[in-house]
């Protein structure tokens, strides 16, 4: 980022510290000052980062987080500019990327906070929970009281749309309600009987599922002399279990009735004794039913934000299942989330990757907690009946049915048993919660990086990457799709090759990726990993999961059906969802996704016969999408042809590259988007795309009559060197065209090119070659009724009188030019007729008012379109109008504003326009004082957009 690189360098004062409150509504202070983070959105973000507890969120989590399934297309940008606004708020002494607090690691941010109150809350409740265990109720009620006391609200009160921030604040919360449970133990404790039944009796009424509550209340009433009292509380309880949860209470709270009905002296605290007298405690009798995780043989890289969640998970839902590809990681968070855990009886792991039949299932269970029973799910339940543990069921993708039974059994009986599942596929049982377990974040800061060079560390003696290196490995990462078990056996092979033969050979990947695990047969190689998924399929599910890997970058139902017939597509399709080969992206309608490392297994068992089918489809589904978009794109759904087309690019080029060598279906795709790279600002890419129409421009044209397509992929790349800048490559594709649109019989393309010689015949001054073009395309569109064609006619004959002088002329027509495209839902021609309109203002002076009007509705009208070219173009003219009237602190902040996003796509308005644009930003530079100017655009180049688009306002009142 540039944020903040012109700050001057003068020496930085000492930090200042930041401290976060978050339990409650979210409160900054820095100092001793509360400062003012901003909206929802603002403080969403610092929420999000706040969570990750310093480790890097990526740019496309934090986006994800902000704005869910359909980001603006502007959220990139405008998440710098929420970063750039919070880091000046939090380290105003050290603004932009030099900020020690909010910094820029790899393709995310990490937040770096002196303190927190959550956290300094968990360190106290931690405490006063250890005090209590060892018997000091006073020291355990004076650290629970300073605990409580960081809580003003419920945890993150006022931020409530970001599902990541939801669930912390559910964890939270708990954690809050675990210390209040602490807080009234050690009140007993204390004889605080009375006080204690009170505030008991309230925290009931308010969260009536919590069983621990329900026990101190009725103990509370007990000791305080009413035994009634008592057991009228465990009677509420167990109406309000059965009633909310089906469930009877758990068996202590029936203990506690028996002992209350018993006058048991055991409830009755016995006098302590003090310390001295005290005999020192027996040593502990070994517990059977301790656990039997094993320990790590390598530290976990990363998944910080993963555990943190899944411990919430697990407190919430006594039913999670982990899902995902083979290698993606399952085991291995499964086991470090168990290790974190303190039950009373386990946790304990039962691996079921051999396990075929239900009695395998009983017999691995009972096999590894070291019991013996007979009988199947019901006895051994019955073991778990009065346990506290969590049972971790690993690789249950082979055994779903057996395991659900199990699973039902055994939570419909045991209350304080509680299951983490590992499998490729849901198991489909009552209250499960299914959690897709993601790749490691990549970039170079990425958890990704990180475990590949400590792998590779590991692996070769000395390795130890420089930052040229890093960046490969990234990219490296990347082609992995993130995930682990590709990652270790890549770095595995670090001992046989560079990294830079790593990437160069990744297309073979799976003779590449191999040498794992001995011990583990489905990990040694990644191909393993793979099969072990894809035999599990049907033959129809191969097939359809062969077929779906011939999309590039994702899919929706409509172009699953375009290269399959298969009348089974939906059942197999949700199946291959189900079995972790296929991602859902998510959207409405839905997208769908294969990793790379999947396309890549799909390809190597696909038969050619298969390929050559599904290509040909994929090549006419984006030919028909082409074409649509080549219409659509001039019309009231533009909008949504140019989001259909971001989504779907990656297609787009799969198939330009297969059909490198037909030229008719080559340019029927190429001319049929030019319109979607021309208004994104993709310049580079449709170059190396449109540029294949030229390659037979030195041929000489004989007779015959010529394709359309060619012509129409010809007039696309005219345009697209125009936006470039390119002017010797402009004059080159210009005298292609002028060659080419009379050498076609296809009137709609020979139409379309002479509206765009007529346009480049304008701006170089062929006035009346321009009028003539212009005019037999308006007669045209009169005759066949094309209201775009009518209004790019309208607009070129306005811009050949607006370059021939006659501007009362050009006006009438580009009046009219706007009126029909608006009309028509013609976004771009409106926004360009508005643009040379105001031009034609500008050389008659009048601004102060007409030509920013005209330009502030086109700023208007491209946002809407998301014309991101032409949006620049009207901000950088709007720029040159403003200085003319003299307000030139906004004219600088415009000028940096564009020339900064400008930089980032690839694209410069005055290179594409020297004659007007490029004197407009001359005379600007020129003319307005040097620090002013200077100080303007350094303030532009860090405006978001929605700032940027709060100054057009700004200028539209003045």
């Amino acid at each position: 980022m540039l944020i903040g690189m012109l700050e001057p360098t003068a020496a930085t004062p000492p930090p200042t510290s930041v401290y976060l409150q978050v339990l409650g509504p979210v409160r900054v202070l820095v100092g001793d000052e509360d400062v003012s983070i901003g909206g929802p959105v603002p403080r969403a973000l610092l929420s999000r980062l706040a969570i990750a507890a310093g480790e890097s969120v990526s740019d496309d989590a934090l986006i994800d987080d902000l704005w869910g399934a359909e980001p603006p297309p502007s959220a990139k940008v405008t998440l710098q500019g929420y970063v750039a606004r919070i880091r000046r708020v939090l380290d105003p002494h050290r603004p932009g990327s030099r900020s020690r607090v909010l910094t820029r690691r790899g393709n995310g941010y990490a937040l770096e906070l002196d303190a927190t109150d959550w956290q300094q809350f968990t360190t106290l409740a931690r405490a006063g929970r250890t005090h209590l265990v060892e018997g000091d109720a006073t020291s355990a009620a004076e650290t629970l009281d300073a605990a409580l006391d960081h809580w003003c609200g419920g945890a993150y009160a006022d931020v409530t749309d970001s599902e990541a921030v939801s669930v912390e604040a559910n964890r939270l919360d708990a954690l809050r309600l675990d210390a209040v449970e602490d807080r009234m133990e050690a009140a007993l404790a204390l004889g605080e009987y009375g006080s204690a039944a009170a505030r008991l009796d309230a925290f009931t009424r308010r969260h009536p599922l919590r069983e621990r509550s329900w026990e101190l209340l009725a103990r509370a009433h007990y000791l305080a002399g009413r035994p009634g009292e008592a057991l009228d509380a465990l009677r509420r309880a167990r109406e309000t279990l059965a009633d909310e949860l089906g469930t009877d209470p758990r068996p202590s709270l029936l203990t506690l009735q028996a002992a209350i009905l018993d006058h048991d002296v055991a409830l009755t605290p016995a006098p302590k004794a003090p310390a001295a007298a005290q005999p020192p405690a027996p040593p502990a009798a070994p517990d059977p039913f301790a656990h039997n995780i094993p320990l790590t043989l390598s530290p976990l890289v990363g998944r910080a934000p993963q555990l943190t969640e899944l411990a919430t998970l697990i407190r919430t839902h006594r039913l999670v299942t982990l899902t995902g590809a083979g290698g993606m990681g399952k085991t291995r968070l499964a086991l470090e989330t168990a290790r974190r855990r303190e039950d009373a009886d386990g946790p304990w792991l039962v691996e079921l990757a051999g396990a075929r039949e239900k009695s395998h299932v009983t017999d691995a269970i009972a096999t590894a907690m070291g019991v013996t029973i007979s009988g199947g799910s019901d006895p051994l339940a019955a073991v778990f009946r009065d346990r506290e543990l969590l049972l971790v069921l690993d690789n249950c993708e082979q055994v779903l049915t057996p395991v659900a039974d199990f699973v039902d059994t055994v939570l419909s009986t045991c209350p304080r048993v509680r299951i983490l599942t590992t499998s490729r596929e849901a198991l489909g049982a009552a209250g499960e919660f299914v959690y897709e377990v993601p790749p490691l974040s990549e970039g170079r800061g990425g958890e990704a990086v990180s475990l590949f060079v400590q792998r590779a560390s590991a692996q070769s003696r000395g390795f130890e990457p420089d930052d040229a290196e890093h960046e490969l490995i990234s990219t490296l990462c990347t082609e992995l799709d993130g995930m682990p078990l590709a990652i270790e056996l890549a770095a595995a092979q670090c001992r046989t090759l560079s990294v830079r033969q790593l990437i160069a050979n990744i297309d073979d990947r799976f003779a590449v990726l191999r040498g794992g695990s001995r011990t583990n047969a489905r990990h040694a190689t990644m191909q393993a990993a793979v099969d072990w998924s894809y035999h599990s399929l049907s033959p129809s599910e191969q097939e359809l999961f062969q077929s779906l890997a011939i999309f590039s970058g994702g899919f929706d139902l409509d172009g699953a059906r375009a290269i399959t017939d298969s009348p089974d597509l939906l059942t197999d399709l949700g199946s291959l969802v189900d079995k972790s080969l296929i991602i859902v992206v998510g959207g409405d309608p839905r997208r769908y996704r294969m990793l790379e490392t999947l396309r890549r297994y799909a390809a190597l068992v696909r038969q050619p016969e298969l390929t050559a089918a599904v290509r040909e489809r994929h090549t006419r589904w984006v030919c028909e999408m082409a074409d649509g978009a080549h219409y659509g794109l001039r019309g009231p759904q533009s909008t949504d042809w140019m989001r259909r087309l971001d989504l779907e690019i990656a297609n787009v080029r799969a198939a330009l590259e297969a059909c490198l060598h037909d030229d008719e279906t080559y340019f029927r795709i190429a001319g049929g988007v030019y319109w979607y790279w021309y208004r994104s600002g993709h310049v580079a890419e449709a170059l190396s795309y449109l540029d294949q129409a030229l390659r037979h421009r030195d041929c000489p044209i004989q007779g015959e009559r010529l394709s359309p397509t060619r012509v129409r992929a010809v007039s696309g790349v005219t345009l697209i060197r125009y936006l470039a800048g390119d002017m010797a490559g402009l004059l080159e594709a210009f005298g292609y065209l002028a060659e080419l649109h009379t050498r076609t019989d296809d009137d709609v393309a020979r139409t379309e090119a002479a509206l765009i010689l007529a346009f480049f015949e304008a701006g170089s001054g062929l006035v009346e070659q321009a009028r003539e073009h212009a005019g037999h395309a308006l007669a045209r569109a009169l005759r066949t009724d094309e209201p775009f064609t009518h209004a790019e006619a309208l607009m070129c004959l306005g811009t050949a009188d607006f370059r021939g002088g006659d501007f009362e002329s050009a006006g009438r027509y580009l009046d009219e030019a706007v009126r029909v495209a608006a009309e028509n839902g013609y976004g771009w021609c409106e926004g360009s007729s508005l643009w040379i309109n105001a031009k034609t203002d500008i050389a008659q002076g009048k601004w102060g008012g007409q030509a920013e009007g005209k330009l502030v509705r086109m700023v208007r009208v491209c946002e809407s379109n998301g014309d991101l070219t032409s949006w620049l173009v009207a901000l950088a003219t709007l720029a040159y109008a403003l200085f003319r009237r003299g307000d030139h602190d906004t004219a600088a902040e415009l000028t940096g504003f564009v020339s900064r996003q400008g930089a980032l796509m690839g694209y410069d308005p005055q290179a594409m326009d020297p004659v007007d644009l490029a004197r407009y930003d001359r005379e600007l530079r020129a003319e307005i004082p040097a620090d002013r100017l200077e100080a303007g655009i350094a303030r532009g180049r860090t405006l978001t957009r929605a700032r940027a688009s709060a100054l057009v306002a700004e200028a539209e009142r003045q």
